[in-house]
């Protein structure tokens, strides 16, 4: 990759290249899927449940949703752990995700819209 040269430069590839990170940027609800890839991620399955989300998404023909990496969320205890960011609401917090429970993220929560309430994470407010 070439290095970028001017801020000029800059402002022209963050216009080209922002509507792809942007989630309200088109119509109709957008989601980030970040799966936990710290060690401890890793050790518990999330490669696995990456592979997974990303087959179900394909099967399923789904536009709207792009899964990532991420690193350590701070939920060691609960791993593998998936995010799910939606331009529609908060994010929701995913733990003990395993291949089943990565099939029923997508058909449940992105194609039906009805988050995994047996498997959200309560998240604690930091004071």
């Amino acid at each position: 990759m070439d290095k970028i040269k001017s801020f000029d430069e800059l402002k022209y590839l963050n216009t080209k290249y922002k509507s792809q990170f942007d989630l309200t940027a088109s119509k109709g609800t957008q989601y980030i899927l970040a799966v936990g890839m710290a060690t401890c991620g890793i050790a518990a399955g999330a490669k696995e449940v990456m592979e997974t989300l990303d087959k179900e998404i394909l099967a399923n023909g789904i536009k709207n949703v792009t899964v990532t990496s991420t690193g350590c969320l701070g939920y060691c205890y609960a791993e593998p752990v998936v995010e799910v960011r939606s331009s529609k609401g908060a994010p929701v917090l995913y733990g003990g995700v395993d291949a089943a429970k990565a099939m029923r993220i997508i058909k449940e929560h992105i194609i039906n819209g009805n988050p995994l309430k047996d498997a959200i994470i309560e998240r604690s407010e930091v004071k």
